[in-house]
């Protein structure tokens, strides 16, 4: 148990050292919700844990772009606004033999629940090669207030939305206006 703790522990403090670097620039390349990441789509994108979280902002900066495509079969999400799940806005997805389930919810505590809100504009989810995939895009408002935005990725084995994550991480992300 100690191993998992210490484990989830330098997941949470590298993966933001790793893309300090990296910061989120407004693009007049707008990303295409198809569950596919194409190469060039995303301003910033960052691998990690077998994952690939992108984000990208609008010309205008009214829109942001998301995506994460991750090594499972299982389920695949998103989360805004904070690095913790408690309070953050999620985005969950699976496709479980071509049923596509995409799931708007908030954390609560170590849980999540469905959120009643409905923020996104565009959404579309794919299981392909052993890989699940997620893009979709919401207003920017109220995730991109202060200099950075505040995001969460993570992945599970199964479909089922309240199983167990495999692997989660998070990041601080530097936004140029």
């Amino acid at each position: 148990m100690k191993m998992k703790t210490v484990a989830v522990a330098v997941l949470c403090l590298s993966l933001p050292a790793i893309v300090r670097a990296q910061t989120l620039y407004k693009t007049d390349v707008q990303p295409v919700a198809d569950a596919v990441i194409a190469p060039s789509e995303y301003a910033y994108l960052v691998s990690y844990s077998g994952m690939r979280f992108g984000a990208a902002l609008s010309a205008d900066g009214t829109t942001l772009y998301c995506a994460i495509d991750a090594p499972t079969g299982g389920w695949v999400a998103v989360g805004l606004g904070s690095l913790r799940m408690d309070g953050a806005y999620l985005v969950l997805a699976s496709d479980a033999a071509g049923t596509v389930a995409i799931s708007e919810e908030t954390g609560r505590g170590h849980s999540h629940k469905a959120s009643g809100t409905r923020k996104l504009i565009a959404a579309a989810a794919r299981e392909s090669g052993g890989r699940t995939t997620l893009e979709f895009s919401v207003p920017a408002a109220g995730f991109i207030e202060g200099p950075a935005l505040e995001a969460m990725i993570a992945y599970g084995r199964k479909d089922a939305f309240a199983s167990m994550h495999a692997a989660f991480g998070a990041v601080s992300i530097p936004v140029d206006r």
